[in-house]
């Protein structure tokens, strides 16, 4: 992952959001309830409506993990848009995969700015294994697009974003990850990954964050919270020790402490 960082840069990136054209729309989904399919210049997105939705919903965008599909990020995170009335956005990659030079940044922000159920004042950002990177992403090109961000199995962080701006960012990761090391190092897919701990310490750095407190969220899982930070935001991590690289369930409902994170935030 440091690779694609060192190779385009976040100046790059930038320039590629800023140069971008208008990209159009073929087919702008419904915003009636139920599940339905958006074409941006011919590639796909998925859009889930819950039967109560508001005019103007809460809207969560979540990003598949790599060589995934989008329903992927639907099937976990419905039972939270159903309980809570929360519009759910969910693209997808080209052949599988992020590009993080700015193309699908671009591809977002097209959705975003063609769907008319949102409420742009309660956009999130989510996403799972390389989605999860896309997400970090998010919070360094465009971090007042989304009022918050979280991100399951993979943590980047980026020290030169050109908007400082301090975001509210929620992570998960298993410490017994095979495919993105909690500690850092050669990823599956031969990327390298930093260490979990140490990114989110320097997300709340950013954040200008002034008290630390770690505790046990139930037996076997930690969190690490960052708080009294710059514009009423934190920084937390949940340490699943054994965990593997899935979505957590069950006693951990990532899903479920997802939303209530979100909630806290409006741009």
């Amino acid at each position: 992952m440091r690779g694609w960082v060192a190779a385009v840069g976040v100046a790059g990136l930038l320039a590629t959001l800023a140069g971008a054209a208008p990209v159009p729309h073929t087919k702008t989904p419904s915003c009636t309830p139920g599940l339905h399919t958006g074409f941006v210049a011919g590639r796909p997105y998925k859009v889930y409506v819950p039967p109560r939705a508001d005019q103007l919903a809460p809207t969560i965008v979540s990003y598949h993990g790599r060589l995934q599909k989008a329903l992927s990020q639907i099937g976990v995170l419905k039972g939270v848009a159903d309980a809570h009335n929360v519009v759910l956005v969910a693209p997808q990659a080209r052949m599988g995969k992020w590009d993080f030079r700015g193309s699908d940044t671009v591809f977002t922000n097209a959705i975003l700015d063609n769907l008319t159920c949102d409420d742009p004042q309660r956009t999130y950002a989510s996403g799972m294994s390389m989605g999860s990177a896309m997400t970090f992403l998010q919070a360094c090109a465009q971090p007042r697009r989304f009022a918050a961000f979280a991100g399951v199995g993979f943590e980047i962080y980026m020290p030169k974003c050109a908007d400082p701006e301090p975001v509210a960012m929620l992570a998960f990761h298993g410490s017994a990850d095979p495919v993105v090391p909690f500690v850092g190092g050669r990823t599956a897919s031969t990327a390298t990954a930093p260490d979990a701990v140490t990114t989110m310490r320097q997300w709340a750095r950013r954040d200008q964050c002034r008290r630390f407190v770690k505790t046990v969220f139930v037996p076997g899982v930690s969190v690490r919270t960052w708080d009294r930070c710059a514009r009423a935001t934190q920084v937390q991590f949940y340490t699943l020790h054994g965990g593997k690289h899935v979505w957590p369930k069950g006693r951990v409902d990532a899903s479920s402490l997802m939303w209530e994170f979100f909630r806290q935030y409006r741009r």
